[in-house]
């Protein structure tokens, strides 16, 4: 997915050090995944069930929800596979809060989310925010331990004073180009749950900003909307 580079030095502790940043880079896309998940959502009729000629079902072999490509996006489609359970359908999801329902076509209901509220942005912005900082500290340490670790190999004369040298600019890059990774992704998920309505802490998240259309996250991007599909029940 995303990529560190060894421009300065190939040595064993800025090796080490990338692919520990990586892992953390990976697992902080699948913790920004989760904020704000729309799996709720999608498994809203997973639980419910239905009586069909005086029997239990489960609803969900009835209907499904259907996302779209844009889980984050304003509306979604509910699919009817059984007429007989749409009323059943447009209750449940009154229920749990989704009254605006197009059933027009009664095999497609097109549902459009209510809107957050600004305490409901201001909470997810800051979910994300806690997110990235956390990450953030995470990478700062592997860069520490590295660094702890070159030291260590200096003083018992295991490594070079040059190569050392090298290590240590290689290991400030890794860490500079880790963190803005962070911002970036922080920004994209930002954007995808609230829009455009992003505060910024300064004039380098705002430049950061500008960056998350960028190629090298278009794979990142996808996969913070990804939603992943749930184990039958």
């Amino acid at each position: 997915m995303l990529k560190l580079s060894l421009r300065k030095s190939d040595d064993s502790y800025s090796t080490a050090a990338m692919e520990r940043m990586l892992d953390e880079i990976n697992a902080l896309i699948s913790r920004l995944n989760e904020a704000g998940s729309a799996l709720a959502t999608q498994n809203l009729f997973h639980r419910e069930t239905v009586q069909i000629e005086n029997k239990p079902r489960s609803m969900r072999d009835f209907a499904e929800v259907d996302l779209g490509p844009d889980p984050t996006a304003g509306t979604f489609t509910v699919v009817v596979h059984n007429e007989t359970v749409l009323s059943a359908v447009i209750s449940i999801l009154k229920e749990n809060g989704f009254i605006n329902i197009d059933s027009s076509d009664k095999r497609k209901l097109k549902v459009v989310k209510p809107r957050l509220t600004i305490q409901q942005e201001e909470d997810l912005e800051n979910q994300v925010k806690r997110l990235g900082k956390s990450s953030l500290q995470k990478v700062s340490s592997i860069k520490a331990d590295a660094m702890q670790r070159l030291t260590a190999a200096i003083k018992a004369e295991y490594i070079d004073a040059p190569v050392a040298q090298k290590a240590r600019v290689q290991l400030d890059e890794l860490f500079d180009e880790a963190r803005k990774h962070i911002a970036v992704l922080s920004l994209i998920r930002r954007k995808q749950l609230i829009g455009g309505g992003i505060s910024f802490d300064g004039p380098e998240e705002e430049a950061m900003y500008r960056r998350i259309g960028d190629s090298a996250y278009k794979e990142a991007t996808a996969a913070l909307l990804k939603v992943e599909a749930s184990v039958a029940e």
